[in-house]
């Protein structure tokens, strides 16, 4: 996410896999042993709000010029899926091209091989459908 938001002119497309958005509400709502060793690496999210706000890529969604599709597990402890649902949102807001997936069955990362094989091929389809290849002159409307 930071990458699509920092450097926007850089990608033709971009697939977060579950997604860090916000440090304010990643904290908030993530697994406690997780937040206890976020607060220790990060400080507290008052005395550090310029650093919470600088690392959170929400704040930059505005930069964001590529097409996204967002993939995250329902149950993710370290990035929950309302992550992924305030950059579908943010994005909608803005009129530009969002996809997501969040997959109720799973966690920080698939585990099922179901869900794997669904995720991969969204990826590969969404990517053919907004990326010309390096090597072709053509165009995604042909």
């Amino acid at each position: 996410m930071m990458a699509v938001t920092k450097a926007p002119e850089l990608w033709a497309a971009g697939v977060p896999i579950v997604p860090f958005v916000n440090w304010f509400t990643e904290i908030e709502n993530e697994d406690p042993v997780l937040q206890q060793s976020d607060l220790a690496t990060m400080g507290d999210p008052v005395k550090n709000k310029a650093l919470y706000e600088e690392r959170s890529p929400i704040n930059f969604i505005d930069q964001i010029k590529a097409p996204l599709l967002l993939l995250a597990g329902g149950h993710d402890p370290r990035c929950p899926k309302t992550e992924t649902q305030q950059v579908v949102e943010a994005i909608k807001n803005r009129a530009g091209t969002v996809d997501y997936k969040i997959y109720d069955n799973e966690g920080h990362g698939f585990a099922r091989v179901q869900n794997q094989i669904d995720a991969y091929q969204r990826v590969a389809d969404f990517l053919l459908a907004h990326v010309v290849p390096a090597d072709c002159s053509c165009s995604l409307n042909e």
